[in-house]
């Protein structure tokens, strides 16, 4: 069979074709890898977000702190004392443990049945104990600024780590031992700048409010 010989211009063509595969397989390679890298980056600062102790959502702060609880059937049992209060309101912001008298560090509430305890602003559940004078204790933060602590709790329904939006029933209502009389109660503790504040006066107050006081 006599043997075939291609055309120049045959020649020309199919060598062309050979190199724009080449350019295409190298393009697109390299997408390939780009997209890849780009994962890997952003899967890392995803992951980086939550794994430092130091990550807090960024406070709203036109949110209002709101009340730890819903309940129509929830009173105060113990008051924050303050030096500037009457006689009457010192002395129910007193607390009698073991022959000794203390001056309550929050506001104490309390029920005749369980009440869901209801988180007052959102944030990370920075904190879980359960201390034999205290009771059970979530620690609620929302900024490097204000800290929300739930303490004399039952059933915990929250875990360390985890974000609570506002409103979210955190725990339910329980008992501790400095205040043995009542078994459905909520001890609450709100602290700015590492200070501790009195929570009757901040509800229903921006956290903007909160922070410029």
């Amino acid at each position: 069979m006599k043997k075939m010989k291609l055309k120049p211009f045959v020649k020309v063509s199919f060598v062309g074709l050979i190199m724009c595969l080449s350019l295409v397989g190298i393009f697109l390679a390299s997408n390939n890898n780009s997209s890849s890298k780009v994962m890997k980056e952003d899967n890392y600062t995803y992951v980086n977000d939550y794994i430092f102790d130091n990550y807090y959502p960024v406070a709203n702060q036109e949110e209002k702190i709101t009340r730890p609880y819903v309940s129509s059937n929830v009173s105060i049992y113990k008051n924050f004392y303050e030096n500037e209060d009457d006689d009457e309101k010192q002395q129910n912001s007193i607390i009698f443990h073991e022959n000794t008298y203390m001056q309550n560090s929050g506001v104490d509430y309390k029920s005749e049945e369980q009440f869901d305890v209801v988180a007052s602003i959102g944030g990370t559940v920075t904190n879980i104990s359960d201390d034999p004078l205290l009771g059970k204790t979530i620690e609620v933060k929302n900024s490097n600024e204000i800290i929300v602590m739930y303490q004399s709790l039952g059933e915990v329904l929250v875990k360390k780590g985890e974000l609570v939006t506002q409103g979210q029933i955190i725990a339910k209502s329980g008992k501790c031992t400095l205040n043995k009389d009542i078994n459905n109660g909520l001890h609450l503790e709100i602290y700015k700048n590492g200070q501790i504040v009195n929570p009757e006066k901040y509800f229903d107050k921006t956290l903007k409010e909160l922070l410029e006081k």
